[in-house]
């Protein structure tokens, strides 16, 4: 099991490699769609930004005491969203718009959302056991593990984007 310490860091090192990637995109490009039935560059850091928020709200949320490993589901999450072969649906909830985005703002919008969530890593319990009915009864330890998993997803995803952006 890792230490909050482990999981702030793994965190942050995903959080900083989608930001690298979403920072080398251009405005336009980054309301520009790559080809069909593929989402823009903004509408991933979008999609990010409205789980993270899911993610703050339950993380933040009433828990209770775990009595199961409180890492218990993480290579499940770790082999299901690293699989890169395969196309996941995503709820409904966390469906990015179909408008053109101002890259600045949802950046810092993402930045924001992820500073509540580097908090949340620091400060809690991370072996309590959250209410989230999309997931059904995961810890905070594996909700922050979910979010390493579908940043990192969602960056080889935005580095897919930019590769059929190049002329």
């Amino acid at each position: 099991m890792k230490t909050a310490t482990e999981l702030y860091q793994e965190f942050e090192a995903a959080t900083n490699a989608f930001l690298h990637r979403v920072a080398a995109l251009s405005q336009s490009a980054i309301n520009t769609v790559p080809f069909t039935g593929s989402w823009t560059a903004a509408q991933v850091i979008e999609h990010l930004c409205k789980s993270d928020e899911a993610m703050i709200k339950a993380l933040n949320g009433p828990v209770e005491p775990t009595n199961r490993p409180p890492d218990e589901m993480v290579n499940n999450l770790r082999a299901v969203f690293l699989d890169f072969s395969s196309r996941l649906p995503s709820p409904e909830f966390i469906i990015p718009t179909v408008e053109t985005h101002d890259k600045d703002s949802l950046i810092n919008t993402f930045k924001a959302g992820r500073e509540q969530i580097g908090k949340a890593i620091k400060i809690l319990d991370l072996t309590a056991t959250c209410h989230m009915p999309i997931f059904g009864e995961p810890t905070r330890m594996e909700l922050i593990a979910f979010i390493i998993f579908h940043t990192q997803r969602h960056t080889n995803q935005v580095k897919h984007i930019s590769e059929k952006l190049v002329i």
